[in-house]
């Protein structure tokens, strides 16, 4: 028999069975409390079948997890929009304390305003609907609130050249550079520029999460998405670089006030 795997339910299902194997329970066990079989939460595990709304409210509920599986669960719905290894650094998003992120090319997703968004992800998805591309931009416009309201911190270190790289027209990047300015003096964020001819380590864009369970975790992007790893001691050397930079870097004021000349030599 051919078993219908359902391709973009892929990561739900294995977030599915990543929790209930840290919570420890059975497949019996969950099955016994959403009222269906354990071979079904085996099916919502392997993607083969999909959950309806109320039984991923009744699996936070049993595993504890808040919301967290239901946000999962919306962003896969929206018919798998949100590329299947974004989903995955997504989860880890949402379940992180503090987010600590190097970009060498671009602003982060979390930090962009909606014109920036919307210029990459049409350059990125050029026969995309407007549609599409609006709801991409929505879903990245989000995810700042939802860490600021848990009470997550973020620092964040960007080349200079970032800074410097107009997307799209001078006008966007220069209203970018505004939202970082206002993100930097409410306290949202920290973000520090590391100087052109001052650089420990050249290499692609990454973020080091602490988790809400103690564990740290790395995401390293690469032009398909990116990966997860969780080996501690890749972990640890990355986050050495990480502070490798930051020491290099300039100061959360000089920062800022590069961020100001380099507005007044695109105006």
């Amino acid at each position: 028999m051919v078993v219908d795997v359902k391709q973009k339910w892929i990561p739900f299902g294995k977030e599915l069975r990543r929790v209930r194997g840290e919570k420890g329970f059975t497949l019996a066990e969950v099955g016994e409390h959403l009222g269906v079989s354990g071979p079904q939460i085996g099916n919502f595990e392997r993607a083969t079948r999909t959950p309806n709304r109320e039984q991923v409210d009744k699996l936070d509920g049993f595993y504890k997890t808040g919301s967290e599986l239901r946000k999962f669960w919306d962003d896969t719905r929206r018919q798998g929009r949100v590329p299947d290894e974004f989903r995955s650094a997504l989860a880890m998003e949402r379940k992180s304390t503090q987010v600590r992120e190097y970009q060498s090319i671009l602003f982060p997703g979390l930090i962009q305003t909606p014109d920036y968004a919307r210029t990459l992800i049409q350059a990125r998805l050029p026969k995309a609907p407007e549609e599409e591309v609006e709801e991409l931009v929505a879903a990245r416009m989000g995810r700042l609130d939802e860490l600021v309201q848990r009470g997550a911190t973020l620092w964040i270190v960007v080349d200079e050249v970032v800074i410097r790289r107009p997307i799209g027209s001078v006008k966007i990047l220069s209203a970018q550079l505004d939202r970082v300015t206002a993100l930097v003096q409410s306290g949202t964020i920290r973000l520090q520029v590391l100087p052109l001819e001052n650089h420990p380590g050249l290499c692609a864009p990454y973020r080091v999460v602490a988790l809400d369970d103690g564990r740290n975790a790395l995401f390293l992007e690469n032009a398909r998405g990116g990966e997860i790893v969780d080996k501690v001691d890749m972990v640890a050397e990355m986050s050495m670089l990480f502070s490798a930079m930051q020491a290099e870097a300039l100061t959360t004021r000089g920062t800022l006030e590069l961020i100001q000349a380099v507005k007044g030599q695109i105006a």
